[in-house]
């Protein structure tokens, strides 16, 4: 079972991702961690070579790969150690964001769909209320080096048209700035809006590489937007806005019933595929793979919350990524706190593949997956020129005037391009509303 090809870019047309030609591309795809994390090096590379990994993940019928990362990745020098790259030697001496170039070269050219991901600001384990990585800058970070950072993956992947889309930020959540505890807002304004950060990075990236599809992932560990259905995020160029839910059985009480868990998944998002306002993407979802009694293969209290995620996916017909394709994990600590949470090499009880990154861990569960790949449902044969999404904006002051006429009306005439908007933006977190120190992390040096 392989997916059929691709055929970028991919836009937006309603609820669905669509290829190039108006048709149905429903993402079905894995995580692959690591380079996020101590090392800034995916996990595997020491056991599998990396072209041959591609190819299994395809093989396996999946069509896409979401690759977290770290800021602090892009920015090493330091070759990686070679007893982590020992099955892939070619890449001796090379540097973290060399490895991860390599990574999505091989992923590409065995047609799988790459969708890089900002997954924490500094290295380490991810995620926790005290990482400081719930926001899009901290004290280390500034606000300018995540806008430009972005800039720079567009630019380095932006021949590569299986690149398809950038997941700005994981799992937005409360997050201290300054010796304060920021929680992220949608839609309220400059300084803590996540829906603004999305917008002025999305257009930043657009003037890059403007085929790209902008993902934004909603509040509360990416668990609620429902922010959306007031503020949608409005780009520059139209037909490329996707949301982001994650769902994990920790996200729902405990034997919840299945009308009760739909009711909750389409609050929380949900409504943006039922009423035809944008494609919505479970960017993470997973289990203990080691079991099938927590796949409701077997009567056990243990699959309730599959039983209701496999059935909500199945019948809305919803796009997917798993976490994790590792069956092995990197060396992890949580950033900041330096809490120890994984040595390398340490098994990943939710992967798919066997210990050897060349089998597989539990083929039941896998095929389970699999059930879950072909879409049912698409557009319209006939809309196969004209994406929708999001309204067409017509020029780009238009657009500026979208995106920031809920932040301050006296500014929308300084706003007459998308590097004009993010430093208008960053220069707005000044603001009272956040305090000093946590501004000038927000601010540093100025937007490209």
């Amino acid at each position: 079972m392989t997916a059929a090809p691709v055929q970028s870019p991919l836009s937006t047309s309603g609820r669905y991702i669509v290829d190039a030609h108006g048709r149905r591309v429903r993402l079905a795809g894995v995580n692959w961690y690591g380079a996020h994390e101590d090392d800034g090096v995916a996990a595997g590379l020491e056991r599998t070579g990396r072209r041959a990994l591609a190819k299994r993940i395809a093989r396996h019928g999946f069509n896409s790969v979401r690759l977290p990362f770290s800021l602090w990745m892009t920015e090493q020098t330091t070759p990686v150690p070679d007893e982590y790259l020992a099955a892939n030697p070619d890449l001796s001496g090379a540097t973290p964001i060399q490895v991860y170039d390599a990574c999505v070269e091989a992923l590409t050219g065995a047609g799988l769909i790459v969708i890089p991901n900002c997954h924490t600001l500094d290295a380490g384990w991810c995620c926790s209320e005290r990482d400081e990585s719930g926001m899009w800058f901290n004290d280390r970070w500034p606000a300018a080096k995540f806008f430009a950072a972005w800039q720079s993956i567009a630019e380095r992947y932006k021949a590569d048209p299986l690149v398809a889309g950038m997941d700005i930020m994981n799992e937005p959540r409360r997050s201290r700035v300054g010796g304060r505890v920021l929680t992220p807002t949608w839609g309220t304004g400059p300084g803590t809006d996540i829906a603004a950060m999305y917008t002025a990075v999305g257009n930043l990236i657009h003037e890059v590489s403007p085929h790209l599809l902008i993902i934004c992932e909603g509040l509360g560990f990416a668990a609620d937007l429902t922010g959306v259905a007031r503020h949608p995020v409005r780009l520059e160029r139209p037909g490329k806005v996707v949301y982001s839910l994650h769902d994990y059985s920790w996200f729902h009480p405990a034997g919840q019933p299945r009308s009760a868990y739909f009711d909750q998944m389409r609050q929380a998002g949900g409504y943006l595929m039922d009423e035809g306002i944008a494609p919505l993407w479970i960017g993470e979802f997973g289990n203990d793979t080691r079991s099938l009694d927590n796949f409701g293969r077997v009567a056990s209290p243990a699959a309730g919350w599959w039983n209701n995620v496999e059935a909500w996916l199945t019948e809305h017909d919803v796009d997917w990524c798993w976490w994790p394709l590792n069956p092995t994990q990197p060396r992890g600590t949580v950033p900041v706190t330096g809490q120890h949470r994984s040595r390398w090499g340490d098994r990943e009880h939710w992967g798919l593949l066997a210990p050897d990154w060349r089998g597989v861990a539990n083929p039941e569960v896998l095929d389970i997956l699999k059930a879950l790949i072909p879409p049912r449902t698409g557009p319209p044969r006939h809309v196969t020129g004209r994406l929708t999404g999001q309204p067409s904006l017509g020029s780009t002051s238009a657009a500026s005037r979208s995106i920031c006429s809920r932040w301050s009306n006296s500014a929308v005439n300084k706003m007459s391009s998308a590097p004009a908007v993010a430093t208008w933006f960053t220069s707005r977190t000044q603001s009272a509303t956040v305090p000093a120190n946590a501004a000038a992390s927000m601010t540093g040096t100025r937007c490209p």
